[in-house]
């Protein structure tokens, strides 16, 4: 098998003072190009463990790999330039511009003013910010979601293999925090790094991860998994009881219309309210239950229908969803 881009071994973090230790003894692996997301109760150790892996908090015993490469003793400094890291409010620097602080660690690994500012400008028009536009403009003439795409772009700037990020869309509202959501999974798709990301939130767990541990106190992991395999089957009460009600329903979340077997298109169907291929289950769900008939025309990107959505569809997909679940790989492995 291939060798994990990230690999933690027995990784410890013991405070002086404290009884227990904030991380104790976690290990796990993440493949290259894979976002693994941890998730759990406040305190268990999810952003120490983070933390650790970039050495802004020193373990206090274990191994940290990074490309193979036995990272737990090296110059942390040179560490965090090849390690991109993201928090919450994009932690931009006020006194510098959008551009000076997107090119910050390239300039700090000696990059010449062309090349940055030319890496500067592919990456704001990779977050969706038009370079004219915003390369001038200082943090706080941004939006809280601007700032937070910014800081995305600046954790990119040097192309690190590995991206880092400490529950880095918590600080925005919930309409801005789904289309940053959104935008990480597009950017994920073209830039394929490999991830850790940590958030309280396991809706948002289950829509970014391509895997989810669940951290217990310690950062114990109760359950590391597929987000199917999370929702349809906890390993334990403690991850029933974080995943909580309504597992059937974030599931929904997992799948687009586009993978649905279609029923014909009948000839009244013009009238028909429409869905995108691309919707998610989820939505399809909500529209349904209002829509006149309870049911919905498939309409793509051409305008031409490709297919009639009603809820027994729905359930059939449904059905066939926990199926497969249950015939998914052994836990710990990718989806």
């Amino acid at each position: 098998m291939a060798e994990p881009m990230i690999r933690l071994a027995e990784l410890t973090k013991t405070y002086p003072g404290q009884q227990h230790p904030a991380v104790d003894g976690i290990s796990m692996e993440v493949a290259e190009g894979e976002i693994v997301v941890l998730v759990g109760p406040s305190g268990c150790g999810k952003t120490t463990t983070l933390k650790m892996i970039n050495r802004i908090i020193e373990p206090t015993s274990g191994r940290i790999f990074v490309g193979g490469e036995d990272v737990t003793h090296i110059d942390a400094t040179s560490l965090r330039r090849r390690i991109g890291y993201v928090i919450q409010q994009g932690g931009l620097f006020p006194h510098m511009t959008v551009a000076g602080n997107i090119g910050i660690v390239p300039s700090l690994l000696g990059w010449d003013k062309k090349r940055t500012a030319a890496r500067t400008d592919e990456l704001l028009e990779l977050i969706g910010l038009e370079p004219a536009l915003y390369r001038q403009k200082y943090p706080q003439q941004l939006s809280g979601g601007q700032q937070q795409r910014v800081g995305v772009a600046r954790a990119l700037a040097a192309d690190p293999p590995v991206l880092l990020m400490d529950e880095p869309f918590g600080a925005v509202d919930p309409i801005a925090r789904a289309g940053l959501q959104d935008e990480l999974l597009q950017i994920q798709s073209e830039v394929r790094k490999t991830i850790v990301f940590v958030t309280h939130d396991i809706d948002e767990a289950v829509k970014i991860g391509d895997r989810i541990a669940v951290l217990q106190d310690g950062a114990h992991i109760a359950q590391l998994d597929g987000p199917g395999r999370l929702l349809a089957s906890p390993a334990n009460a403690f991850v029933e009881q974080f995943v909580g009600a309504g597992a059937q329903i974030r599931g929904l979340s997992l799948s687009q219309v586009a993978e649905l077997d279609l029923e014909p298109v009948p000839a009244d169907a013009a009238a028909w309210e429409t869905i995108a291929p691309q919707a998610t289950l989820h939505a399809a769900l909500d529209r349904l239950l209002t829509a006149p008939g309870h049911a919905l025309a498939v309409v793509g990107g051409d305008g031409r229908a490709l297919g009639a959505l009603t809820v027994p569809t729905l359930l059939t997909a449904i059905d066939r969803r926990n199926a497969g679940w249950d015939a998914e790989l052994d836990p710990g492995e990718a989806r």
